[in-house]
């Protein structure tokens, strides 16, 4: 008598694929890759405005450089905003920042050139003005990112500076 195995059981039905295979390892994968887009977290960006005080006339521009912690504030910056001046008055806005410690030195470009002039001392020779309430005086020394730094995050208040 012989006996007869269940097609199932045979080693080449094993092998046999479902016809759905292809469409649920897609599926599967799409809703990996769903899963994964969800919980990925993107920086939030927000958005700093420096109001300048101090601005003894309307003529020229206000020119803000803003720069990151660790930064030299003398070298290249981050971003760069220009302003007109009305009636005495300038606000910059610097858009898209991730949350961090940043610095802003802001100058009053008398002239329009573009760039802070200096005496014939090397001092600044147009107004001028840093953030987080810093002086350049024999005391406090030179400006660097950390004597300037400001926290940008939610709770971003808007920064004022004035220029002397």
């Amino acid at each position: 008598m012989s006996t007869i195995k269940p097609e199932f059981f045979t080693p080449r039905a094993c092998r046999r694929q479902s016809p759905w295979r292809p469409y649920l390892l897609a599926l599967l994968h799409a809703w990996a890759f769903a899963n994964g887009a969800a919980h990925a977290q993107v920086p939030a960006h927000y958005t700093l405005d420096v109001q300048v005080l101090g601005l003894q006339s309307s003529q020229g521009q206000v020119i803000a450089n803003l720069f990151k912690e660790g930064d030299d504030v003398f070298g290249a910056s981050r971003a760069k905003q220009a302003q007109a001046i009305a009636d005495k008055h300038c606000t910059l806005r610097f858009a898209n920042l991730e949350a961090g410690r940043y610095a802003v030195v802001v100058f009053h470009d008398i002239n329009g050139n573009n760039d802070l002039d200096h005496n014939v001392f090397r001092f600044p020779a147009e107004p001028l003005g840093f953030s987080n309430g810093f002086e350049m005086s024999l005391f406090s020394g030179m400006p660097n990112a950390h004597k300037l730094a400001f926290d940008v995050g939610p709770d971003a208040k808007p920064l004022n500076i004035t220029v002397k």
